[in-house]
Parts: structure tokens; sequence; C-alpha cells
């Protein structure tokens, strides 16, 4: 609950400073009915109109929590239960409306995350069941100028942030609690130093958008030892004498096929016709890559290795619409990552595959159906350094996820969701896990 107080807290206290400031102005406050609050998008509504007049005079803000709650009744190392949560507050400041600078957007955030791991406490398995799990800490996240140009066509941004904002993701995998899915291809971030949310570095992104259907974007990134340490906060940003970099490009498609003509109701003024758009089943595929020169660490010897590179690939597409334009209906995705070397990879080979179906019962439009495959086989050269501590000979792990998104409104959610793990840990030595939990989330 302390985070609920939390997450309001941080969005009415940036709101009500500001808000001060509109009231020695003259600025009116419109009143908000519980109805427009309901089917808002904010769990804060619009606070009277300040919302508008925030975003009218360049200030966004965006704050969320999501927790976690697992237990394993079965399997594993031994039974237990956890909660974890996380908390993001980040406030955008439009250049164009505050100084006149065309296109230019900064973006500062915040994350705070508590609670324990079930999976490092009771399952035993290497992808761990709750997404929001990892730096358990306060953060200083983005601190970046997002810069526009050519009517959004080409865009670059500077500063501090995560690999994972721009590269090797997908909103679908938003949709899972397992952290094998969620936030991006695992075995990319298990094989390399791609830097993943709440953990940020220096870095630069390029993307290019040419037409709607394509777009390509190319990042370097800094890369330190101690890239993924919480006790840091997000504070250090030195640049060190032993730091690399990590160089990652990406190339994507979004086509629409079997187009037909729709209705587009959101150019509609109520008094006229709609005019007519096309729509057809949307599909998102990318194929990326990386490379970084930095010395990594090697299993079972004392000097490192230089170089590290491999690539992933995506592909999503919805194959069955309720009707035409529609976003209710059927997608089908897979996704997969591949890292060949051996001596530095935990998880060289990773493949995930799922459904989502939105919209499955009538009166639930919004709800989502889920079901998630995980299969990450272990390195050779990582399983002789179990081997050798005597922990077994690691292999493979399986790991399948379904779940029901129950979308109260559009800014809170709830998502019972069941795991079954096959082999934890790889060596066969701990027994096939079920991971009972559920996934809250509230925007504010």
């Amino acid at each position: 609950m302390n985070k609920f107080l939390l997450a309001g807290a941080a969005s009415v206290a940036f709101s009500l400073n500001y808000s001060f400031a509109q009231e020695s102005a003259g600025v009116g406050s419109p009143q908000e009915t519980s109805a427009s609050w309901w089917t808002g998008s904010y769990a804060l509504g619009n606070l009277g109109g300040l919302r508008s007049r925030l975003a009218a005079d360049g200030y966004t803000f965006e704050s969320y929590y999501v927790s976690d709650i697992a237990g394993n009744p079965s399997g594993g190392r031994k039974q237990g239960f956890t909660y974890t949560d996380n908390i993001y507050f980040g406030v955008t400041f439009g250049l164009d409306k505050i100084f006149g600078w065309p296109g230019g957007h900064f973006l500062v955030s915040f994350v705070e995350r508590d609670g324990p791991s079930l999976t490092n406490k009771y399952v035993g398995s290497i992808y761990n069941s709750q997404q929001v799990y990892g730096g358990q800490s306060f953060f200083v996240y983005q601190f970046l100028l997002d810069q526009h140009f050519l009517n959004d066509k080409i865009s670059l941004k500077l500063g501090r942030y995560g690999a994972s904002d721009d590269f090797n993701s997908s909103p679908l995998y938003g949709l899972y609690m397992n952290n094998g899915i969620n936030g991006d291809i695992r075995n990319v971030l298990f094989d390399t130093q791609f830097s993943a949310y709440p953990f940020a570095t220096w870095a630069a992104r390029l993307r290019i958008d040419p037409v709607p259907e394509f777009n390509a974007q190319v990042g370097v990134f800094q890369t330190w030892r101690h890239i993924f340490d919480s006790s840091h906060h997000g504070l250090d940003w030195g640049i060190h004498r032993d730091d690399g970099v990590f160089l990652i490009a990406q190339f994507a498609w979004t086509p629409e096929f079997f187009k037909k003509p729709v209705p587009d109701e959101s150019a509609c003024d109520g008094k006229t016709v709609a005019p007519v758009k096309m729509k057809g089943l949307p599909g998102h595929y990318w194929i990326g890559g990386s490379y970084s020169p930095w010395a990594y660490p090697q299993f079972g010897r004392l000097e490192r290795s230089e170089n590290s590179y491999g690539g992933y690939v995506h592909a999503d597409q919805m194959v069955f619409q309720e009707k035409p334009g529609s976003d209710q209906g059927l997608i089908l995705w897979a996704a997969s990552g591949l890292y060949p070397q051996e001596k530095v990879s935990i998880i060289p080979f990773q493949v995930n595959a799922g459904v989502v179906y939105t919209g499955l019962f009538p009166t639930r439009d919004e709800d989502k159906t889920i079901l998630g495959l995980i299969y990450g086989r272990f390195s050779r050269a990582y399983a002789g350094t179990q081997i050798f501590l005597g922990n077994g000979d690691p292999r493979y792990e399986l790991v399948v996820e379904a779940g029901y998104r129950i979308q109260f409104t559009k800014f809170a959610s709830i998502q019972p969701d069941v795991q079954y793990i096959v082999n934890p840990g790889g060596t066969g030595r701990i027994p096939d896990a079920w991971v009972l939990g559920a996934q809250i989330g509230i925007t504010f």
C-alpha cells in the first residue's frame, strides 16, 4: 500500500506545484465527472483539467505501479510465496512548447523496486517468474534528450537510459509475468552487457523511419563491469578506464495485410459521416544484432575473452480480426536470440513463442488472454563450471505460461497467471515447479 501512496504522491506533488502557479495566474479548473474519470487513462484522472493544461504547456508526466504476487505450491527447491513491486515516475519536457525548440523532448525518470524473488528463494530456475524482480532499489533511470527531425522521419536520442527502451522489445512481452519473455529476449541480456530497465548507461541511438512500414535504428551504449550493480542507484555517471562499448542495430518491417476500408472515427466530428481509411491485419517483424569489443569474463578461466556478438529476431502477426480495423482478435508471435560464444554465454540459444487474444469473451473487449513458451539451452562451458562445483549438468530449461488480464479500466488491471517450469536450473536435480500468481498494474 505504501507504493500506491508513493506513486500518487509523486504525481500529485508535481501537479500541485504547477497548479499553484496556474491559479495565481487566474487559470480556471474545469469540473471532472466521475464518469469521465472512470473511462479515462489515469487513476488520478485529469486533476480538474490540470493534466491537460500541463500537456498544453509542454509538461507531461507518467507514473505507474506494477506488482507481481507469486508462490509455488509444488516443485522447485521448496514451497514459498513472495511479493515484488515496481514504481516508475517520469516527466517529459516538450522543448518546442517550453523554449520554442522544434522537435526536442527531454525526459527524466525514477524507479523504485522492492521485494524478494520467488525464483531465487524457492524455485531455482534461470528465468525469473516475477518480471519486476531485478535491481531491488531506487534508481535514477532516464536522463535524455530525444530530438526529432523531418516530421519524425529521423530521431536522435542522447543521454542515460537502457538499450531495452528501443531494441529487442515488444509491447506484447509486457503482457507476460515471467522475465524470460517480459522486457526482452532474455539471453541477449544474460550473454552480453545489454543494458535493460532499470539499469541505465550513457548511450546514443539514431532511428530512421523513411516510410510508415519500415524503420531502422543503431545504438551505442557504455559497457562497464558494474552495469547491473543496484548499489549505484543509477548515479554513477562516470566514464571508467576499463569501460567498453556495446553496439547494436535493428531493422523492422510493420505491414498490414488484407486491408479493407473502415470508418475513421477519430477524424469524425459527430456531425458528418466519418471518412474512410484502409486497415488490415497488423504485423511486426524485426531482426537485430549486436557486437561488443569489450573483454568479457569466461567460464572456467581467469583470462577474459574479447568480443561478444550475436543476434535476435522477432515476428508477431494478427491472424484473426473480429471485425475490420478492430484491435480484438488473435495474434501469434515468436522470437529467438542466438549468442554462439559458449565460453561467455550462459544461454547461447533461446526461443520464445506465444498467442495473445484481445476480447475473447463477449463484453470484455479489452481483456487479454495469453499463452507463452520459453526454451533456453545452457552453454557447455557454463555447464562445465557447474559440474566442477558439484551442482549438476545443466542442459535446458522450459517454461509454459498462461494468464488472463482483466482490464477493469484503461488505468487498472489484474492478471491471474500460472507458470509450469520444466527442469528448473537445467540439471534435473530440482523438481518441475508450478508457479501461481497475479500481476497488478495501475497507471496514475
